[in-house]
């Protein structure tokens, strides 16, 4: 248990034998990532973003070898070690409209590689003389059955709405605008739409202007739609 030879947690390699070496240091030191079974899963997950919430003001689900974590967690022996912070629960942290909130706030709630490749997504877009913006990135359940409800989607659970066992975002979707035209006619007649369906697919990304039955040309999402069950098992939703 003195080392791990690769990164664990969001994004990262995971080698089994390494997983299992963090969930018991995380066991020891008080926070509960769920049976040492060398799976990174969403408990662990939580568990390490709880852990590094009481040192670092912006958690990433990381532990890298040799990395602040690490060493908080090698040198904490229990979690009486670990310097508090006050945090905000995620209810609080995490409320109100999230179409309103800051870009940086936005992009903290993707997942890791949809976080990863939606700066690029929208520079490329800026270089071509758009001014892009996120309007989403994860919103609530409660918000996406008033979408529903206002015939603006019709699914009652997106990839928008995915998010850790405790509560913490964790979007596999964004909905990405223009923001002197939202989703007016203009977006269109000025080319938007198609240059961010090209931007995205060129990261990797799926873009929902190529949907059949309900085309959402704003939406981008880092994981097909095969796999929004299983997405929403994970959530606990």
């Amino acid at each position: 248990m003195n080392t791990i030879s690769k990164s664990v947690g969001q994004g990262a390699t995971n080698i089994p034998q390494d997983v299992v070496t963090i969930q018991q240091l995380l066991k020891n030191a008080g926070f509960d990532p769920g049976t040492a079974d060398g799976k990174c899963g969403p408990k662990t997950l939580t568990a390490i973003l709880q852990c590094q919430r009481q040192f670092l003001p912006k958690p990433d689900g990381r532990i890298d070898p040799n990395g602040a974590t690490w060493k908080r967690l090698t040198h904490a022996g229990s979690a009486a070690a670990l310097p508090k912070i006050k945090t905000p629960s995620p209810a609080l942290q995490w409320g109100g409209d999230s179409s309103q909130w800051s870009q940086d706030k936005k992009l903290s709630t993707m997942e890791p590689t949809l976080r990863s490749k939606v700066p690029g997504l929208l520079d490329t877009l800026t270089k071509q003389g758009f001014q892009p913006k996120i309007f989403y990135a994860w919103r609530s359940v409660a918000v996406q059955q008033r979408l529903v409800a206002e015939g603006k989607s019709t699914v009652h659970f997106s990839f928008h709405n995915a998010q850790l066992p405790d509560g913490t975002p964790y979007a596999y979707a964004a909905d990405i605008i223009d923001h002197r035209w939202g989703w007016e006619k203009a977006a269109k007649e000025n080319g938007f739409w198609v240059a961010l369906g090209k931007a995205a697919k060129d990261v990797g990304l799926y873009w929902g202007g190529d949907w059949k039955s309900f085309p959402d040309e704003a939406h981008v999402q880092s994981l097909p739609n095969h796999d929004l069950a299983k997405v929403k098992k994970e959530s606990g939703l």
